[in-house]
């Protein structure tokens, strides 16, 4: 491998995706797809023997799921570069991915060309966000709503209830006990105002996120 080479590990439960994303980055000589993982816990694990330049991670995967992902690689791995690339077009979404150590935030709408740019650029040490996006992260930030101080494991957590999950769902989905996600939602709802399901349901619904 030369030493110009990008290593990537790809993030992403759907194996049509990876195969189809891999064979298009190794079109540019200078990328090499070194590892494909399923699961964010399965990444993790990986990158001990993998090391990698660029993870480029979905966020929407069975288990703990990609923002708890990346903030663990992201501990373990301070100088990880990962890329988020995601369906979730959302800016709240899209900020606390970055909040949370995200080099970028790209949307499987954009070409796939758009991939091998962003990969470059994360390299140089540039932070690239989906144009369609970059005016509504700025906005959310600047207007910093309740769900925007919610951290990343909390802000996980929340998406699962606005989407009808019970907390004995999340607790199998996230491997952690009922008892601790009853207490992150009694956190989640008094940190957003919220007192039922169906408030916190509505909330997320205004902001785009259920």
């Amino acid at each position: 491998m030369s030493t110009d080479t990008v290593r990537v590990l790809l993030v992403d439960d759907h194996a049509v995706v990876r195969a189809g994303y891999k064979r298009y980055l190794e079109l540019d000589t200078t990328l090499q797809v070194v590892g494909e993982a399923d699961s964010g816990e399965l990444a993790y694990g990986m990158l001990a023997q993998t090391p990698a330049d660029v993870v480029v991670m979905d966020l929407s995967m069975p288990g703990q799921g990609g923002l708890e992902s990346m903030r663990r690689i992201m501990q373990r791995y301070p100088e990880q570069r990962v890329l988020v690339f995601t369906m979730h077009e959302n800016a709240a979404l899209a900020l606390q991915a970055l909040r949370a150590g995200a080099s970028g935030y790209l949307t499987k709408s954009m070409p796939p060309e758009r991939m091998v740019d962003a990969i470059h650029q994360v390299m140089r040490g540039e932070k690239p966000i989906s144009n369609d996006l970059v005016s509504a992260v700025a906005e959310a930030e600047k207007e910093s709503p309740p769900h925007l101080q919610l951290a990343p494991r909390e802000f996980e957590i929340f998406r699962l209830l606005a989407n009808g999950q019970t907390v004995d769902d999340i607790g199998q989905r996230l491997h952690l006990g009922t008892k601790t996600v009853a207490n992150y939602q009694s956190s989640i709802r008094q940190k957003l105002g919220v007192y039922t399901p169906i408030e916190l349901h509505q909330y997320a619904k205004r902001h785009g996120l259920a």
